[in-house]
């Protein structure tokens, strides 16, 4: 008899029960939880043998875009202060940070490690960000 694999579903729950991070309150659709982190909202997202963290940082500014979009650029070059994760400017014109990962290699610690580190960069270049480039 064989063991019935765990699903890429199954697992971020698993993760999220460990880290004692309520699955079901925090789920906003079958595959996609909101985790508050201080000032940040940390989506986790689960789709095509990856997760995704996510994290909206504030809206582009009409004022001062260029300057905006070179910090970020910079940001992203700097792994001290991105951790990994990756600025950018999604659709709705929104600056996101973001972090994907493949779950078939995932452990809890690196799951931890990610959604920690996503959750403090966010948390530090909302208030840093804002503070210099809102509108």
């Amino acid at each position: 008899m064989s063991e019935k694999k765990q699903t890429d579903i199954e697992l971020i729950i698993s993760y999220l029960k460990h880290l004692n991070i309520d699955d079901q309150e925090t789920q906003k659709a079958p595959n996609i939880w909101v985790v508050r982190q201080n000032d940040a909202d940390i989506y986790i997202i689960v789709a095509g043998g990856f997760v995704i963290l996510q994290s909206k940082i504030m809206d582009v500014p009409k004022a001062n875009t260029p300057t905006l979009y070179r910090k970020i650029l910079e940001l992203n070059d700097n792994i001290q202060e991105s951790l990994g994760a990756a600025f950018g400017v999604n659709k709705n014109n929104e600056v996101i940070l973001k972090m994907l990962r493949p779950t078939k290699t995932l452990s809890l610690n690196d799951f931890t490690y990610y959604l920690t580190s996503i959750a403090y960069v966010a948390d530090k270049q909302i208030k840093a960000l804002k503070t210099r480039f809102a509108s």
